[in-house]
């Protein structure tokens, strides 16, 4: 059956349990339509569950601010630049294995169980929201078994992004490094790494099999721009890294669409590009920020673009400028006629954002939500058959915008 969404779909399950005979050293596994990917009590990609809620606010202010490592320059490519087949796949999961953790939060009964990684050598470590939930603590375990106590530097919701700090060093592990979600394209290969069911280290391999997916998360806010991948994902997966062919971050392995609760190959991950400016705010201040320009839009569909006049038009049509925004304070012009409308007219369209073209509203929303608060960037666009650039400061987005049920994409 094709997936149908909420309620049949409930992205964080309760989670199930590893498996019998299991190491000690290893944490019950957390539970997991479309689900979280936690053992325990989250929902993992492809039915599997995440490894816990999403909690409130931060919940330390870190003394040193010192942001993540910058991302390379090149995108995200394909599987050429790192050599294709199973021998590039290998040294992935070789070189990458170590700094991927078991993440456990709480006691017996009902300790939770995620994934996370290691992303710089201040042991700063990410994870899901919904894995360490409202805890201000979490226990992270390593490859050799030992165990670190970590702080819950803070949480986000609305990216199902949580950042802690491991209190004690991780002498010989390196970091992953954070790539860039944006160079994407369907098709490429990918590696998720993770702790299913208390299963530590577990690889799986697979394709990004499909771009700009929407999910839930678990403040109802909706993420945009999601990878979807059929790299298995189950419980104890969730706060997991998704790997290009060279090792970099492309995203954090979040939620599933699955009938059974189990992995049905259709997995989520939330892209790295939208987590990294919400994480260094965290480190920053104990507080996530989002960048927010304040419009909303529609994409000029052929036959909307043949009713403007011009069939080779492609863009965003303005429909809406919120009156608390920056979009607002710098002049951007919403359609005169209802948001609801064919073929909205009279307002601005954009077809650009810091010079690179766009298509509809996931694209601008991807643009502006890769920036950080206090950035600015230039729209393009044609008002009134002119071409003109406004350059736009980016805010911090009120806390009620974009709040609201969201239903995933279909597959």
């Amino acid at each position: 059956m094709p997936y149908q969404g909420p309620p049949r779909q409930n992205p964080y399950p309760p989670p199930a349990r590893p498996p019998a005979g299991r190491r000690r050293r290893l944490p019950a596994a957390l539970a997991g339509g479309l689900v979280p990917a936690i053992v325990g009590g989250v929902v993992a990609l492809g039915g599997a569950a995440l490894t816990g809620n999403l909690g409130g606010g931060a919940t330390t202010i870190v003394n040193d601010p010192t942001p993540l490592p910058a991302a390379p320059v090149a995108t995200a490519g394909p599987a050429g630049d790192a050599g294709a087949g199973s021998r590039g796949v290998q040294g992935v999961v070789a070189r990458s294995s170590p700094a991927v953790v078991t993440v456990t939060v709480g006691e017996r009964p009902g300790r939770r169980l995620g994934s996370g990684f290691l992303v710089d050598r201040r042991g700063r470590v990410l994870t899901n929201a919904h894995v360490v939930g409202d805890a201000s603590r979490a226990m992270v375990t390593l490859e050799d078994g030992s165990e670190r106590s970590a702080r819950v530097l803070g949480t986000d919701e609305s990216t199902d992004l949580a950042v802690l700090a491991v209190e004690r060093p991780l002498a010989g592990v390196a970091p992953l490094p954070l790539g860039r979600s944006a160079g994407l394209v369907v098709g490429d290969p990918v590696v998720a790494i993770g702790n299913p069911f208390g299963l530590d280290r577990t690889a799986t391999t697979g394709i990004v099999s499909a771009l700009k997916r929407r999910i839930t998360a678990p403040n109802n806010f909706e993420i945009q721009n999601v990878i979807q991948t059929d790299a298995a994902i189950n419980q104890g997966n969730s706060g997991g890294p998704l790997l290009d062919l060279r090792g970099r971050v492309l995203g954090i392995n979040s939620q599933i669409a699955s009938e059974s609760g189990g992995n049905d190959g259709i997995g989520f991950a939330v892209p790295i590009d939208t987590i990294r400016p919400v994480a260094d705010a965290i480190i920053a201040t104990g507080e996530p920020a989002h960048a927010w320009v304040g419009v909303t839009g529609r994409a000029i569909s052929p036959d909307v673009a043949e009713a403007l006049g011009d069939p080779r038009l492609r863009g965003v049509a303005v429909v809406g400028v919120d009156d608390r925004g920056p979009a607002r304070r710098a002049g951007l012009r919403a359609a005169t006629t209802a948001p609801e409308a064919d073929v909205p007219r009279g307002g601005d369209v954009i077809v650009a954002v810091d010079g690179r073209p766009v298509e509809d509203m996931a694209d601008v929303s991807l643009a502006v939500s890769s920036r950080a608060v206090g950035d600015a960037v230039t729209l393009t666009l044609l008002r009134e058959g002119a071409r003109r650039d406004l350059r736009i400061v980016l805010a911090d987005r009120p806390p009620d915008v974009g709040v609201a049920p969201a239903a995933p994409s279909r597959p």
